[in-house]
C-alpha cells in the first residue's frame, strides 16, 4: 500500500485527528500513512504559545503503533538563522523520526498566514521573495528528506490570481529546485490544492521543472488534518508524479523506500 506522508494528529496546535480514526480511514483507502506533526520554533500561535509539542509524550503514545501501517515523523518549520537552524538540527539527531519534512511557513519574522503586511505586497513581489528565503533556507538545512507544499502561500493571498507558476519565476524557481536536487531531498506533491482548477496547472508546472532539471523522487502528502480528508485527491498526486517519471516515495528509519503500487 501507498503511504500519505504528511498528516497531523492531535500533537498539532491546529489539529485534534484521533489516530485510530485516521488508521481506520486510510485502512479503508488502502492507504499507510506518515505522521508530521508541527514543530515550528520559530512561529507563535495567536495566544503566544509555541507552536511545538512533546516530542517524548509523542513516541511513548505512538511508539506502540508504528510500524508497517503507521511511521512517525515531523513537521519543522525552516528558518535560515543559524541558532534555529542548529535547533532543528538538533532536535532531527536526538531523535529517531521516520521522515522530516521541512516547511516554509514565514521568512523570519514575516508569517505567510498571518502578518496582515503581506496584503500590501504585489504578488511578484510577495513570491519572490518567498522563493529567494526558500532557497537561501534549504542550503542551511539540508538534512530534511522533503520540502513540504511549495504553493504554501497560495492558501492565504488576497490577491485576485493567487497561482504560483514556474514560468512567471523560472530564475528563482530553477535555484530553489536545484538546489533540492543537490541537497538529494524530495519535493512533495501538497494534495491541499491539487484538485482546484488554476492552482493544479500552477503546481503542475513546477513539478514538471522539478523533473526536467534532474529530480527523481517525490513524496505525496494530503496535507491532512482530519480523519476524513485522508485519501482525498491521492490519486490526482500520483498520476501527476507518474506523468513526469518521478517515483513517489516515502521515508522509514530516514531511509527513502520506494511506494510499493508504483513499482
Amino acid at each position: 500500500m501507498v503511504f500519505d506522508t504528511h498528516n497531523h494528529t492531535r500533537f498539532s496546535f491546529d489539529a485534534d485527528m484521533d489516530v485510530q480514526e485516521a488508521l481506520k480511514k486510510a485502512e479503508s483507502c488502502h492507504m499507510n500513512l506518515v505522521l508530521t506533526e508541527h514543530y515550528d520554533l520559530n512561529e507563535r500561535q495567536e495566544d503566544g504559545s509555541s507552536v511545538d509539542f512533546d516530542l517524548a509524550h509523542y513516541f511513548d503514545a505512538y511508539g506502540p503503533l508504528r510500524g508497517e501501517h503507521l511511521l512517525l515523523g515531523i513537521e519543522l518549520g525552516l528558518d535560515n538563522r543559524p541558532d534555529y537552524t542548529a535547533r532543528n538540527r538538533a532536535l532531527v539527531e536526538t531523535h529517531p523520526f521516520d521522515m522530516v519534512i521541512g516547511s516554509v511557513h514565514n521568512l523570519q519574522d514575516f508569517d505567510l498566514y498571518s502578518d496582515r503586511a503581506k496584503n500590501f505586497l504585489s504578488k511578484h513581489d510577495l513570491f519572490g521573495q518567498y522563493l529567494i528565503y526558500a532557497e537561501h533556507t534549504i542550503h542551511r538545512n539540508p538534512y530534511i528528506d522533503t520540502f513540504a507544499h511549495i504553493d504554501y502561500p497560495c492558501r492565504y493571498l488576497k490577491y485576485s490570481d493567487n497561482v504560483l507558476r514556474y514560468e512567471d519565476y523560472p530564475l528563482l524557481m530553477d535555484n530553489l529546485l536545484s538546489t533540492l536536487i543537490e541537497n538529494d531531498i524530495c519535493l512533495e506533491i501538497n494534495l491541499r490544492l491539487i484538485d482546484q482548477n488554476g492552482f493544479r496547472e500552477g503546481l503542475e508546472s513546477i513539478v514538471r521543472r522539478y523533473s526536467e532539471l534532474g529530480g527523481s523522487y517525490v513524496t505525496i502528502g494530503g496535507d491532512n488534518h482530519t480523519a476524513e480528508s485522508i485519501g482525498t485527491n491521492y490519486a490526482l498526486g500520483e498520476a501527476m508524479a507518474r506523468e513526469y517519471n518521478l517515483v513517489p516515495v516515502y521515508f522509514k528509519e530516514r531511509k527513502r523506500m520506494v511506494d510499493k503500487l508504483t513499482l
